[in-house]
């Protein structure tokens, strides 16, 4: 079958793949961190950022440490500790948790928690430290119910450790350790 408009489908044909390429591009660059690229988006002439979307809006500052919570054991005078302990793991990526990852929210809540304690506004004020008192109550009784109670450990004590993850080049920040709790209440 022979085409109905030979030039004119020639030329689309060679336009099509170099406009999309170019969008996908513009839109790329658009994404960038640096607020300089932001000027690419003025070429989009509706305004609503549909041509040239900004997908920053959902993480303009994404988190680039994984946050875990440690905890030791300590007998009832504190003089002997177990070794530091995870409280929970994070999962391994797999393909299907790019569609569906329901466990993702947990550790998301982990996140969110840690955030609440190291960004509690007013922390100086009474009410900021109300704040404070409930979020460290928070991850206390987290971390309690976790725990695996040995005899002769009574207490237990909760470190918060950031790391980069999967890059081993950089070393762990211990950020805070709490006071000792009761491991029954």
């Amino acid at each position: 079958m022979r085409r109905a408009t030979g030039a004119a489908a020639d030329v689309l044909e060679r336009a099509v793949p170099v406009v999309l390429a170019g969008w996908f591009i513009a839109s790329v660059l658009a994404q960038h961190p640096d607020r300089s690229y932001d000027r690419i988006r003025k070429a989009d002439k509706t305004g609503s950022g549909i041509a040239i979307p900004n997908w920053r809006f959902f993480a303009p500052n994404p988190s680039v440490e994984d946050q875990h919570f440690l905890y030791r054991l300590a007998n009832e005078d504190k003089s002997e500790h177990t070794e530091w302990r995870d409280v929970y793991c994070i999962s391994p990526r797999k393909m299907i948790h790019t569609f569906w990852f329901p466990g993702r929210r947990f550790e998301k809540a982990v996140f969110d928690v840690t955030s609440a304690l190291f960004h509690s506004p007013g922390a100086t004020t009474p009410r900021g430290e109300v704040s404070r008192k409930a979020t460290r109550r928070l991850i206390n009784e987290f971390v309690r119910h976790r725990i695996t109670p040995e005899p002769g450990f009574p207490y237990f004590q909760v470190l918060l450790v950031r790391y980069s993850g999967y890059d081993h080049s950089e070393d762990p920040q211990y950020d805070m350790v709490f006071g000792y709790e009761s491991v029954n209440p």
